[in-house]
């Protein structure tokens, strides 16, 4: 029983992955709940304020993950183009809107503090090293969502391949075994 369980949850996270690896606005969605978690720091937010927050962060996810499950299935079972398989997926689709037009409402409502901005300030001028990973994760988190991570994994073995090409031949063009 444990084992089922198990395989479960693998097969669960496989789902997840999958969406995250394949399908960019799940990897919007991700990018900006983290950002939202992150900058929720400072407005000194209440337990219930958080609960809410993560709540309509994970209804967006969640959302997400199902508009794509449906997408997939539709596309499985209609080869050739169908105004009903079109409803499906933009009902799916509006699905998402919908929570996330909430999600952002509801944030829009809880960062309305002037001092949490200031206390991002203050952060900010006490640790400018901060600054650096912020923007570094704000450039790594435009590439992941704009080529994904499969294109980006593809992009890193073809760089190294390529390192590793230079480094089996000289740079004038003659190889190490050539050596006397």
């Amino acid at each position: 029983m444990l084992i089922k369980l198990l395989k479960g949850f693998g097969c669960a996270l496989r789902g997840i992955f999958y969406t995250l690896k394949n399908e960019r606005h799940m990897r919007i969605h991700a990018v900006a709940l983290v950002y939202v978690m992150f900058f929720s720091v400072f407005f000194n937010l209440s337990a219930e304020k958080y609960a809410i927050l993560l709540l309509t962060g994970a209804l967006v996810i969640v959302s997400e993950i199902i508009n794509s499950a449906i997408e997939s299935v539709v596309d499985i079972c209609k080869n050739e183009y169908s105004i009903i398989a079109k409803i499906a997926k933009d009902m799916a689709a509006g699905a998402v809107l919908i929570s996330a037009i909430f999600s952002v409402i509801i944030a829009i409502l809880f960062f309305n503090d002037i001092s949490g901005y200031v206390n991002i300030l203050k952060f900010f001028l006490k640790y400018p090293i901060m600054l650096l990973f912020v923007g570094m994760f704000s450039i790594f988190s435009f590439i992941y969502i704009t080529i994904g991570s499969t294109e980006i994994k593809n992009r890193i073995k073809k760089f190294i391949t390529t390192l590793k090409h230079l480094k089996g031949g000289n740079l004038n063009g003659s190889s190490d075994n050539n050596k006397n």
